[in-house]
């Protein structure tokens, strides 16, 4: 069980300041009555107690022939109590405790006059003889036959004795009351917060996240709320567990994005996935709960990203290029605001090769518009030409120009197929595709004899490096044909005396053929850029052999969809040899 809360220490400490306030109203009014009605009740007693010792003695007086000053001496013998008896003329007749010559007339007194009329008389005062303060009590009497009045008095110090003293046994009896009530009251309260301070304290666990607790079963009124947190622990876990499963395959999602996706509360990275971290070289730890500005994010993207959350709305940008030469493109998304902080969600997307995808479509469109536009204008310029020439009846001239309309058309025609070729081969290949490497090269041979013949060139194959073992790579026949078939071409086009011949070796993994020629070479500069389509190292020369500037570029993409390699070298004026390495299918 967790910790109490304060909350729980308060809510005991509520119940007792509950019972305490309660008792401290009753110990209040019990005090009160203590000091003020007591009093007055003791005093009204006394006045009663006065009274009916009055008419005792009055009715002693009336029937004793005995000198009145004995009988009253009598009646208050043993008392605190004083006795007066009053003639009608208001004469002292008998006191109990003075000389009844010595005290004036009594017939203004109150008390004296009530009694004299009839009436019981009341009255308190200081009295003249003794000097002390009395309370008075008179009743009518007869004395001898004559009308008179008894009167009793007592001292107020007395009265205030007795009230002291009925005060005191008051008070005692409080104080014990107060502490009986007391500890009675921090029990009861203890034992009423007890459950509830159990209950909070389950509360408090599970608003901590702590599920595992069990929640205390709890008897009486209390028994709903604990079968109610009980029934909510058991949701809350089953839901925690969802949320649990659910964030999890979110994770597993996200991270199996190939884009970087950043949620952000505020400007502050709250979830980051794997590929942000690869596409950016930046561990997870270093940018989750930083500023996004702080994340070591391209300047170029962090500008778009701050832009775009400012917008509010779902925004698309592109940024680029950062140092390392990429494009990205960004997309903001608003989520609904968490704990007064807007959320985003940010999917940064690398379009750099789509990008670069675009330009070489682009330069390949370009070209290839203005490679097609060449033989397609000379075709109508030499078929305007053949015509002017066959209505003026030169035939001979008419003819050349037709012949030169052939040349053109099998040019334009070698340039589409190209285009087919490096279309098809910008496709993905099948890979099980192999193919007998000896028997390509002797076919694409047999194609290019006629051509080497005419130029005199030796055509040779040089495969004593494997001989009497089977070579096969995993390309296709078909690719294969269309790489040999460019390199031979460009090889014969380009020497005008010697050989060009074709060398096949092969190891555990890998099958390698170079073609090689003792044409004019490759100028070094020219070298790195031979693969590019559309690239010629002469224009002229290669527009007099026919060339379309795409044969390396369908060799190059041979190659990589076999995922091989292809190497040139060409050392100044000696010829030139490329090589193709492809895996050995086994």
């Amino acid at each position: 069980m967790t910790p109490r809360t304060p909350w729980a220490d308060s809510y005991r400490l509520r119940l007792i300041l509950g019972y305490v306030l309660v008792v401290s109203v009753l110990a209040g009014a019990w005090a009160w009555s203590l000091y003020g009605p007591l009093t007055t009740a003791v005093v009204e007693q006394q006045q009663a107690h006065l009274q009916s010792v009055a008419q005792a003695g009055a009715l002693v007086v009336a029937r004793t022939s005995e000198a009145p000053e004995q009988t009253i001496r009598e009646l208050v013998a043993s008392t605190d109590l004083r006795m007066t008896l009053v003639a009608a003329d208001g004469t002292v007749l008998a006191d109990s405790a003075e000389d009844p010559s010595s005290m004036g007339n009594h017939g203004d007194r109150p008390e004296i006059i009530a009694a004299l009329t009839g009436d019981v008389g009341r009255d308190v005062r200081r009295s003249a003889t003794q000097g002390v303060e009395q309370m008075y009590v008179a009743v009518p009497a007869t004395y001898e036959g004559q009308r008179a009045a008894l009167r009793v008095s007592e001292s107020l110090a007395r009265i205030g004795e007795i009230s002291a003293g009925a005060r005191r046994t008051g008070l005692i009896l409080l104080a014990l009351s107060v502490l009986l009530a007391l500890i009675l009251g921090a029990r009861t309260a203890t034992s009423t917060a007890r459950p509830v301070e159990r209950l909070a304290d389950a509360a408090c666990a599970m608003a901590a996240g702590d599920l595992s607790s069990g929640v205390p079963a709890e008897t009486g009124a209390l028994e709903p709320l604990s079968a109610a947190l009980t029934e909510l622990r058991t949701q809350m876990r089953a839901r925690i567990g969802d949320l649990e499963a659910e964030q999890h395959n979110l994770r597993a999602v996200i991270d199996g994005l190939s884009d970087a996706v950043f949620l952000l509360d505020g400007r502050q990275v709250r979830l980051v996935n794997r590929a942000a971290t690869t596409m950016f070289r930046s561990p997870v730890a270093e940018m989750r709960g930083r500023d996004i500005t702080e994340t070591g994010l391209p300047a170029s993207l962090t500008s778009a990203i701050t832009d775009a959350l400012a917008t509010g709305v779902v925004t698309v940008r592109e940024a680029g290029p950062d140092p390392l030469q990429r494009y990205m493109r960004v997309t903001v998304v608003p989520l609904a605001p968490a704990d007064d902080a807007a959320q985003h969600l940010i999917v940064v997307a690398d379009i750099t090769d789509r990008m670069r995808l675009e330009s070489v479509r682009r330069d390949f469109v370009a070209n290839a518009s203005h490679e097609l536009k060449t033989p397609t204008s000379a075709i109508l310029l030499l078929s305007e030409g053949a015509a002017n020439a066959a209505s003026d009846g030169d035939t001979d001239q008419a003819l050349a120009f037709l012949g030169q309309i052939e040349a053109e058309a099998a040019r334009l025609r070698q340039l589409v197929l190209d285009l087919l070729d490096l279309s098809r081969l910008e496709r993905a290949p099948d890979p099980s595709s192999v193919t007998d490497l000896r028997h390509a090269i002797d076919l694409s041979l047999a194609a290019h004899r006629r051509a080497a013949s005419a130029k005199n060139l030796e055509l040779t194959a040089d495969f004593s490096a494997v001989e009497g073992v089977d070579v096969y790579a995993r390309a296709d026949a078909t690719d294969l044909a269309v790489a040999l078939d460019n390199l031979l071409a460009n090889a014969i086009a380009y020497t005008e005396t010697g050989s060009v011949s074709v060398s096949l070796a092969a190891d555990d993994t890998t099958v390698t053929f170079s073609v090689s020629d003792t044409g004019i070479g490759i100028p070094a500069e020219d070298l790195p850029r031979v693969f590019e389509r559309f690239y010629r190292v002469d224009r002229s020369r290669t527009r007099d052999s026919g060339g379309t500037g795409l044969g390396l570029a369908l060799v190059r993409h041979v190659v990589e969809r076999a995922d091989g390699t292809v190497e040139i070298t060409s050392p100044s004026g000696s010829g030139t040899t490329v090589t193709v390495t492809l895996p050995r299918a086994t």
